[in-house]
């Protein structure tokens, strides 16, 4: 005799501890458990005297191993909300690897399809952020800095972007010719100036400007200027694109 089934036709979600999610049907009773091996990660883009020097990548690897059903597994499976899918046949393996370029928060469905043609999903929110530094030595002319705040799936923007930049004014090697130097920060976006300071470095020191900036949008300048004195500076940017959710 067949036992009663309570709230048929539900398909209930069950959150676990970490990164462990469970989707239950209890009409096929097919269990859709998948395990991502992180669910925040930080690419890193690097210019060395302006030049662009490295950009990296960072791969979420989604395992699906814990799935079970009474019928038989048949595809694993997910969609990103930056118009990528992958799929594998479940006899071949239970791992998809997704890789990420561009920072931004990601809703990715995951999904289980049974020998049934029966599918079970469950969604997973990935944060990708982003830090760039940026060197430039030894320059009486600084470059800008040009960096883009839109997400990579056209998603929500940053909750902030965080400055923190190092000018600093070496002395000469004979001492002789050393001065203050009188520097300015602009950065701008498209609706033009949304932070700036001004400092004196004085001759063989440094000055930090640290700053924040909520819910950056489209393209950033960081725009140096030097009104007085001829030495030559040191200049080191680093910019943070964080999100929260």
């Amino acid at each position: 005799m067949r036992r009663p089934v309570l709230f048929s036709g539900i398909v209930c979600l069950l959150f676990l501890s970490g990164c462990l999610g469970s989707v239950f049907d209890e009409d096929i009773e097919t269990v859709l458990n998948v395990e991502a091996n992180n669910e925040r990660v930080t690419i890193e883009t690097i210019y060395e005297q302006g030049e662009l020097s490295s950009s990296s990548t960072e791969t979420i690897e989604f395992d699906f191993s814990g799935s079970t059903s009474l019928v038989t597994i048949r595809t694993f499976g997910l969609i990103t909300d930056d118009g990528r899918s992958f799929s594998i046949d479940a006899d071949e393996g239970t791992t998809i690897a997704l890789d990420f370029d561009h920072h931004g928060m990601y809703e990715v469905e995951l999904y289980v399809v049974d020998s049934e043609k029966n599918n079970v999903t469950t969604t997973k929110t990935i944060l990708v952020e982003q830090t760039i530094r940026w060197t430039e030595e030894g320059t009486g002319d600084p470059q800008s800095l040009f960096f883009d705040a839109r997400p990579g799936n056209d998603g929500n923007a940053p909750s902030y972007v965080m400055l923190n930049s190092t000018v600093a004014n070496p002395s000469p090697f004979l001492e002789l010719n050393g001065r203050d130097v009188d520097v300015e920060w602009t950065v701008l976006n498209v609706e033009g100036q949304c932070m700036g300071n001004r400092e004196i470095v004085e001759n063989g020191g440094s000055v930090t400007w640290n700053t924040l900036h909520f819910a950056p949008i489209d393209m950033h300048e960081i725009e140096m200027t030097i009104h007085e004195g001829q030495d030559e500076i040191n200049i080191e940017h680093v910019v943070a694109l964080r999100y929260t959710e």
